[in-house]
Parts: structure tokens; C-alpha cells; sequence
């Protein structure tokens, strides 16, 4: 099962992954995309082979880095076997027919495209990343690198775990804005990432209405998605993707 963005244009290949439709077993059921944390090889390969017809790219045209929680930003035709980031982007200009994508299982995934599909980027934006303010400023290089404006620019924040989920310490809690934190008598805070990279993008510039939320909470849809903070280390990823 693929989700897709309402407002993207219909040229840009994109979407975000659910844990459906793949061969995947056991814990990794069944659309897993990630080869991190053990699932058999063949079976994460062939669960690619599948995403890429659907979606009509080839596996050998995905661009995707090692994520570090970080804020830095790399081209596509810049990335490397070395290369470590957590915001890859490309203009349709630039060398190589590329598709970038970012790994998530509860982490904020944002894909940004403009109105023409000229130019595009996918986000993995981890509370780090968040405080870090990493979308809006894989926002701001896009723009600043290509002349579009930001209110030509559409985005799309995709399944990542919510509010209720999503318990921190207070030493997480209070790298946060106090309005996206919600404390409650005798519990231990929670943060609201969702909100935290929606204001980002529009202190960034986009106007509200082309920020889109696209599918639910990870945490509290385990047959729809995987969930780090639900399952712990060794589930399934998904894959955010766009170009």
C-alpha cells in the first residue's frame, strides 16, 4: 500500500510507504525496505523491485544516504557510498534520473516538491532533526540554490508517531517550543513533532495550505506501520520517496 500526496503534481513520481504488500515475514511483515536491522536480503530486494513498478521508477534510480539525526542537506548527484545526511534533494537539471528517498519507522518523513515539478526533496526529520529544524532548512537551500520561492513550494509530512505516542525525558522536552509540548500532572511530557515541523516549513514560507498531512500515527497503527518506539530495534522501515 503507497500513500501519496493530494497537491503534488502529477509528474512527480513520490509517496510514502505502509507495511503492506511485500514478502517480508514475522516482525518485518510485509513491505519492509530497510536491510538495517536483519530481515533476509532477497526479500527487502524484491520488496524494493515491487515499490518501483508500482511506482514507476527502477530500484537503481533510488538515492538514499546513511541518517545520522542530523541537518545536513546533500544533491542527489552529490551523494557518495560514504555519504551521511538526512535531507537529500534534486533539480530536474541536474545529472542523473534520480529518485531520492529517506528511512523511517516513527521519525517525521517530509517530501517538498514545487508546483512544476522542477525540483524535489525527501526529509527524515527525527526529534533531533526537528530541533535541528531540518525541513525548513532543506526548504531554504532548495530555494536559494534553484530561485523558486517558497510559496511555490508544496509539502507533505507523512506516518510518523503523534502527539499521544510520543513520551520524551524532560532533557528532550525542553529543546522544544513550550507550544508543542504537552505536560501532563504526574506524566512525563510529550512532544508533538507533527506541529513542530509544520510551523518550521511555514516560518520557512510555505503558506499553511500547501503543507499536507499525509496517512497517521505509527505508533498506534501497528497492521498499517512499523514503529521503532512500539516494536524497538529490529522491525521493518519505510521509505519516503520523490522524483
Amino acid at each position: 500500500m503507497l500513500l501519496r500526496a493530494q497537491q503534488f503534481p502529477d509528474s512527480v513520481v513520490h509517496g510514502f510507504t505502509t507495511r503492506a504488500g511485500g514478502v517480508s515475514v514475522g516482525r518485518y511483515a510485509s513491505m519492509n525496505l530497510g536491510h538495517r536491522w536483519g530481515d533476509d536480503s532477497a526479500a527487502v530486494d524484491e520488496n524494493l523491485r515491487r515499490l518501483a513498478s508500482a511506482a514507476n521508477f527502477t530500484p537503481e534510480q533510488l538515492v538514499r544516504v546513511e541518517q545520522v539525526h542530523g541537518d545536513a542537506i546533500l544533491a542527489a548527484h552529490q551523494v557518495d557510498a560514504t555519504s551521511k545526511a538526512d535531507a537529500i534533494w534534486r533539480h530536474r537539471d541536474h545529472p542523473g534520473a534520480h529518485v531520492v528517498g529517506v528511512m523511517t519507522a516513527d521519525c517525521v518523513p517530509v517530501l517538498l516538491v514545487d508546483r512544476r515539478g522542477q525540483v524535489c526533496a525527501a526529509v527524515h526529520s527525527g526529534w533531533r532533526g526537528t530541533v535541528a529544524g531540518i525541513a525548513a532548512k532543506t526548504a531554504a537551500l532548495v530555494c536559494e540554490q534553484t530561485g523558486i520561492v517558497p510559496e511555490d513550494l508544496l509539502a507533505a509530512i507523512g506516518p510518523c508517531i503523534e502527539l499521544e505516542a510520543f513520551q520524551v525525558g524532560p532533557e528532550v522536552a525542553e529543546q522544544f517550543d513550550s507550544a508543542f509540548v504537552l505536560r501532563r500532572p504526574g506524566r512525563k511530557p510529550h512532544v508533538d513533532l507533527v506541529a513542530a515541523v509544520r510551523a518550521q516549513l511555514e516560518q520557512a514560507g510555505l503558506p499553511s495550505q500547501n503543507i499536507e498531512r499525509v496517512g497517521g500515527c505509527t505508533h498506534a497503527n501497528p497492521n498499517l506501520y512499523f514503529s521503532y518506539r512500539r516494536e524497538g530495534a529490529g522491525q521493518g522501515q519505510h521509505l519516503a520517496f520523490i522524483g
